[in-house]
């Protein structure tokens, strides 16, 4: 995709929302930093 291989190993953060009905998961929400992730690659200053 443009960016070559570094061999290191990246950290993703992020974060997961359920909601919950009845004891089941009826919903999940989620979301990545991916400007932090673009970061660590070196694809945008930071």
């Amino acid at each position: 995709m443009g960016v070559p291989p570094s061999g290191r190993t990246l950290v993703i953060d992020g974060i997961n929302i359920f909601r919950i009905e009845d004891g089941r998961i009826v919903e999940r929400w989620g979301r990545l930093d991916e400007l932090g992730l673009l970061r660590q690659l070196g694809v945008v200053p930071g």
